[in-house]
């Protein structure tokens, strides 16, 4: 079981835990940047579709690894528009529930497509 801390000493996180602790023997998986990219090889063309389409991939890669969002240790997160802030978070807050993992998140100038605007990677432990 993973051990999330938020101590009284630090300001509140806004939909992330400060830490996060895995147990002695814990398995780790990272899983490789998630885009919004369809099973079908297609980009969801909106922002939005894509902040969604991202946590969809990145729900299929832990089922497939037997995890679930529980799981989530640290999520590393990139953006490319500011504007697109707000519903990001509203959309890992739907994905990630009341058990947020730590995060980071970046502005970036660009991925590896430039229609793309957000990727998120994430390490598991179980």
């Amino acid at each position: 079981m993973l051990t999330r801390r938020t101590p009284d000493t630090v300001h509140a996180p806004r939909g992330y835990s400060h830490s996060v602790e895995a147990p002695a023997g814990a398995s780790w998986v990272h899983i490789s940047g998630q885009v919004g990219i369809r099973p079908d090889g297609t980009l969801v063309e909106d922002a939005r579709g894509q902040i969604d389409q991202v946590w969809v991939n990145l729900g299929l890669q832990l089922e497939a690894a037997g995890l679930s969002r529980e799981n989530i240790v640290k999520v590393n997160v990139f953006l490319t528009r500011r504007e697109d802030i707000d519903y990001y978070r509203e959309s890992r807050g739907a994905f990630l529930g009341d058990k947020p993992p730590a995060s980071t998140l970046l502005f970036v100038a660009g991925l590896a497509d430039p229609a793309m605007v957000v990727e998120i990677e994430a390490i598991c432990a179980k």
